[in-house]
């Protein structure tokens, strides 16, 4: 291979963001959101698969929060008191 594709692995490689990362972005937004600020300029695929998954574990958490309202108010409602 040419130095210039080996160069372009390399620089893709960089640009997706690692698996790990990945998780920890989903699962905790806050820090997907710190990711994508620290890599905003210098690895945009980077920031935008943080800031992505960021917003889909920030919506999916309010939506098991919402889940998780409704089912307690109706096991109080059916519980009958006690």
């Amino acid at each position: 291979m040419s130095d210039q594709n080996l160069s372009n692995q390399h620089h893709d490689s960089q640009e997706e963001l690692h698996t790990g990362l990945k998780i920890v972005s989903f699962c905790f937004p806050i820090v997907g959101a710190i990711l994508y600020f620290v890599n905003k300029d210098k690895y945009p695929k980077k920031a935008k698969s943080a800031c992505t998954l960021a917003l889909w574990g920030f919506g999916i958490g309010i939506l098991i929060n919402i889940i998780f309202t409704i089912l307690g108010g109706a096991a109080a409602f059916l519980g009958g008191g006690y």
